[in-house]
C-alpha cells in the first residue's frame, strides 16, 4: 500500500518520531518462478522490465531512477542479507500513482521483497527486514537518499508509529486505529 505521514515528515532523517498511515490505494503482483535466473517483470502500463539476477550485484550496472534498478537493489540486498534469491515472472497493476507523494517506489520494493520472500524464503523474511532492504534498494540503486520511514510505513500498513533514534533498529508500533470509526476521513487532493 501507499502510505501518507499523519505527523513527522521527514524526522526519519533527523533520528526522530513519525505517525504514517497507510493508504487504501495498493500496488499488487501475482508472480512464478523460474529457472532461468532472469526476473520479468510486467507492470500495468509501462514496458515489461527484464533483469538478469548476475547482474544485480552492482548499481552501475542499472539506470538511476528505474524500477529496474529497485528490482536489482532488491535482488542485492537479499542476498547481502543471506536470503535465497532467483528468477521469476510477474505482472503487476497500482493503484499508488507515480509522483503522487504516497511512496509508490517504497510500495513497489515492498512488493518485490514480498515476491522473494514468498518465492525464495517461505515468507518468512519480515516486514521489517524487506523496509530496511527496500531502503538499500533506494538509496543505492534507485538514486534517492531517502530515510526508512516511506518503506517501513508501506510494509508494516495501518496506522503505525515510529522512533527512529536508532536508525538501523527503529521501534516499530501499529496502532489499532481507524480513521473512519472516529469519524474522520483523510482525504489525499491531486492539486
Amino acid at each position: 500500500a501507499g502510505r501518507s505521514e499523519i505527523s513527522g515528515n521527514h524526522t526519519d532523517h533527523n533520528h526522530g518520531k513519525v505517525m504514517a498511515g497507510a493508504i487504501t490505494r495498493d500496488i499488487i503482483a501475482v508472480a512464478a518462478k523460474n529457472n532461468d535466473g532472469v526476473i520479468r517483470f510486467y507492470s500495468e502500463g509501462y514496458p515489461e522490465d527484464t533483469m538478469k539476477i548476475s547482474d544485480a550485484y552492482s548499481p552501475k550496472n542499472f539506470r538511476r531512477f528505474t524500477s529496474r534498478a529497485l528490482v536489482a537493489g532488491m535482488v542485492k540486498g537479499f542476498e547481502d542479507k543471506g536470503y535465497k534469491v532467483g528468477g521469476y515472472d510477474a505482472y503487476s497493476t497500482t493503484e499508488v500513482l507515480k509522483g503522487s507523494g504516497l511512496s509508490s517506489s517504497a510500495a513497489f520494493e515492498d512488493m518485490i521483497g514480498n515476491i522473494l520472500s514468498h518465492v525464495y524464503n517461505g515468507g518468512k523474511v519480515d516486514n521489517k527486514e524487506i523496509a530496511k532492504i527496500a531502503q538499500f534498494s533506494e538509496n543505492e540503486y534507485f538514486g534517492k537518499p531517502c530515510g526508512l520511514m516511506d518503506q517501513m510505513a508501506c510494509a508494516v500498513g495501518g496506522f503505525v508509529y515510529i522512533d527512529f533514534e536508532n536508525n538501523s533498529e527503529p521501534i516499530v508500533e501499529p496502532i489499532s486505529f481507524s480513521l473512519a470509526d472516529a469519524g474522520y476521513s483523510l482525504c489525499i487532493v491531486n492539486t
